[in-house]
């Protein structure tokens, strides 16, 4: 009894302890695999000790208990399966040992305690081998799923990205530009920020296209395009194509007269691109007119009034000889800004 205490109690649990330990620091799998082995194949030779050295005439009723620790090793650690299969290749060799060279009272118990043993090992083995390839598979069908569902929303983004984006001119499209508006004016209604919004409209763009073609009409709203856009401050800002010729830019934090100065330096930019139009009045460049409006977001306010505006100061400031700002004002007739010199 005492000999088996020390070996249980001072041998093999200090042993299992620091396992246990290094286990819940964290280890590699392959240590972890390694200090698994190497916990089931100490608890067999500190086993076999106990029973080579007990007295006892029913000690080799032990020799038929020894498969469960095949079976902890094998089914509860569920070691890898080579890593398995070399454990119980150690234990059967330390039961084939066992059963010649331990006493027993009958001639058949040897023999039958080995088959027991072999059969339990054999059978825990092949659970192991199915246990790991229904995990293998299990992980491989994970890792499928996270695939399709990446390639899935990748490709939705795209769709997405696809169906906001005006495809000729790579601007937002009118839709994309309510749904921002909506979605930025809802946020922002307890702070009566000014909103300004710049109308613009290629000038004389029908004979443009008449003139050119509509290939080169498409590449000069291209070049317009971009020209707004680098204009702007594109974290803030929000161009969109509105229709045909006519584009539409959101100002947010911006005051009317402030909102007629970002409008003058879009006409500018576009000014300065140069683009030949044998068919305008304006220099015989492509230019543009602007329509700015201004308004608070608060109690109220409308959207589809301030864009109204813009549109009206538009109108204007076409009737009024094109390549020019205007800003609306807030009586009858929407006044004139500072026009840009043609």
């Amino acid at each position: 009894m005492w000999e088996a205490i020390v070996i249980r109690v001072g041998v093999m649990t200090p042993i299992a302890l620091v396992c246990i330990y290094l286990l819940k620091r964290g280890v590699t799998p392959a240590l972890r695999e390694m200090l698994m082995t190497a916990l089931v194949c100490f608890a067999m030779i500190f086993t076999a000790l106990l029973i080579q050295l007990s007295v006892s005439p029913h000690s080799f009723l032990d020799l038929f208990a020894l498969g469960l620790i095949v079976l902890v090793g094998n089914v509860l650690f569920q070691l890898r399966f080579w890593y398995a299969l070399c454990s119980s290749a150690f234990h059967f060799g330390v039961m084939l040992y066992l059963v010649t060279a331990h006493p027993t009272p009958y001639a058949s118990a040897g023999f039958m305690a080995l088959m027991v043993f072999f059969s339990i090992t054999l059978f825990s083995i092949i659970s192991n081998l199915r246990s790991e390839r229904a995990e293998r598979l299990s992980y491989l069908l994970l890792l499928r799923e996270q695939l399709r569902v990446e390639e899935f929303t990748v490709k939705n983004e795209e769709f997405r990205r696809l169906a906001s984006i005006d495809p000729l001119t790579e601007v937002y499209n009118r839709r994309h530009f309510d749904s921002l508006v909506s979605s930025l004016i809802g946020k922002q209604v307890d702070r009566r920020l000014q909103y300004g919004v710049a109308m613009i409209d290629v000038d004389s763009f029908k004979a443009y296209n008449d003139h050119y073609g509509h290939v080169k009409g498409d590449l000069c709203l291209k070049r317009i395009a971009t020209a707004i856009f680098e204009s702007v401050h594109p974290d803030v800002d929000i161009v969109a194509r509105f229709g045909g010729e006519e584009f539409v830019v959101l100002l947010p934090s911006c005051t009317p007269q402030q909102a007629l100065e970002r409008a003058e330096e879009i006409c500018q930019h576009v000014r300065g691109l140069a683009l030949p139009h044998a068919k305008s009045s304006q220099q015989g460049i492509v230019t543009i007119s602007v329509g700015v409006s201004a308004a608070g977001s608060g109690m109220g306010y409308n959207f589809e009034n301030i864009l109204k505006q813009a549109d009206e100061a538009l109108y204007h400031a076409k009737a009024s000889g094109r390549d020019r700002c205007e800003l609306f004002a807030q009586h009858d007739e929407p006044v004139l800004g500072r026009a840009s010199a043609g």
